[in-house]
């Protein structure tokens, strides 16, 4: 690819100073500006068409003779020494040229101020080129400390490469307490929250959490036990609510297994309150139906309902209900659940329909009567009725088991096919069936 004219260039640079804001600062000295708008228009040029080794040459220029020129200078600068290091299969070359992208990271920090993508940018790269080497690495936690001032600016790049830098930093045998890895831990785990609700793929943020609770483990081990987060970590959520600790409190206690902890449930709570989820309520109401306190334990998982947006999730939480209510021996209240879960279809459905039929095989000793052995076993035709909804065979096999024979109808004065009706709390109408007779 030919090179740009350079007088063409030259030529456009009053148009480029006032199009672009902000413009070039030139140095006040004539001869010095010349030489200033020159090494510009070269440096854009060569690094057009990637020839780092001459825009390095203007860059060097331009950074020792007009260093307030414009921040570009030292984006290019760290971008051609970058590109340079991978040009080269020397491995003390590429150090010294990855050095001194560093340096023109810092230098634009220093007089211009970093983005925020640049303080990641910058962080990643001492991962990327620098993870195994002892000497730079404080550095790079350094650069990650900064970049992690907001949470919401952290790239991907940079959720497992912080937990991997400080587990190599405590390896090679720097000072870096339990206390310090639990806070880039609790500020890791938060960028991943933000990145999920703002709909980041939900394999990936389960990949992340996955791996940085691994890596947890690695730099802290054995010492990361419940008893340990019980006693060191946790009772300042005795004293209020801090919604950042419960956070952290509860993803330790989740991920080692704690939850007969009791600052699982206090943290839970406090998470929701501030920060409600479907996730977190249900997690409130399984340890309350665990406590055996039905009452809250149903009105969790009612809230948890009520947030739910996938049907199929919230199919689910009803069926929770449903089991909940019948743990209760609340039967009517059960079927209530699981035919709303029924209702909003999917894969639910069938468990569902299957759920209902069990209620009413179970219900037989409750129901009957011992007056009419047709009207007795009818619950057994009304779960057979639920079976077939549910596409549940063996379920069907055992309902019709329990079918009154063709003689027991005959006597009765009825026959096959005629309605009845399911008393007792059941309440509904099936048609007689029969079994064959023994």
């Amino acid at each position: 690819m030919k090179k740009l004219n350079l007088i063409f260039i030259l030529s456009l640079i009053s148009t480029l100073l006032q199009a672009q804001s902000p413009q070039l600062n030139l140095p006040e000295n004539a001869e010095l500006a010349s030489e200033a708008k020159k090494r510009f228009a070269l440096s854009v040029d060569e690094m057009s068409i990637k020839d780092y080794s001459s825009a390095i040459n203007a860059i060097q220029w331009l950074e020792q003779n007009s260093p307030m020129l414009y921040d570009g200078l030292y984006i290019n600068g760290y971008k051609a020494y970058e590109g340079l290091a991978g040009q080269t299969d020397d491995s003390d070359q590429k150090v010294l040229y990855l050095d001194s992208m560093l340096y023109f990271f810092d230098k634009k920090e220093e007089r211009f101020e970093l983005t925020d993508r640049e303080k990641n940018n910058r962080a990643y790269r001492y991962y990327k080129y620098f993870k195994s080497d002892k000497v730079r690495i404080s550095a790079g936690m350094k650069a990650y400390a900064l970049a992690y001032k907001n949470l919401s600016s952290v790239i991907n790049n940079n959720i497992v490469s912080y937990m991997d830098m400080v587990r190599r930093y405590r390896a090679y045998g720097n000072s870096f307490t339990n206390e310090e890895v639990l806070n880039v831990y609790s500020q890791v785990m938060e960028a991943i929250n933000i990145k999920e609700a703002a709909g980041l793929d939900a394999a990936k943020i389960e990949k992340y959490r996955s791996t940085v609770n691994g890596l947890l483990t690695q730099i802290i081990g054995d010492d990361l036990n419940c008893d340990f987060i019980d006693k060191n970590l946790a009772p300042p959520l005795d004293q209020g609510d801090d919604l950042t600790l419960a956070k952290k409190i509860f993803g330790l206690l989740l991920n080692q297994g704690c939850g007969d902890s009791p600052y699982y449930l206090k943290a839970a709570l406090i998470i929701q309150e501030k920060e409600p989820t479907t996730g977190i309520a249900k997690a409130i109401a399984q340890k309350y139906y665990q406590e055996n306190d039905m009452d809250n334990a149903a009105a969790f998982f009612m809230e948890a309902v009520q947030m739910e947006d996938d049907q199929s999730k919230k199919a689910e939480l009803l069926i929770d209900l449903a089991k909940l209510n019948l743990a209760k021996n609340q039967k009517a209240a059960a079927r209530k659940y699981a035919l709303q879960a029924a209702e909003l279809g999917g894969e639910q459905a069938k468990p569902a329909y299957s759920f209902i039929a069990d209620l009413y095989m179970n219900s037989f000793n409750d129901c009957k009567k011992n007056i009419s052995q047709i009207d007795d076993r009818a619950v057994f035709m009304a779960a057979f009725d639920m079976y077939q909804k549910a596409g549940n065979t063996k379920g069907m096999s055992n309902a019709k088991a329990q079918f009154p024979t063709v003689s027991d109808v005959f006597t009765a004065n009825k026959k096959e096919g005629d309605s009845v009706q399911v008393g007792c709390w059941i309440n509904t109408t099936t048609q007689i069936r029969t079994r064959p007779s023994e």
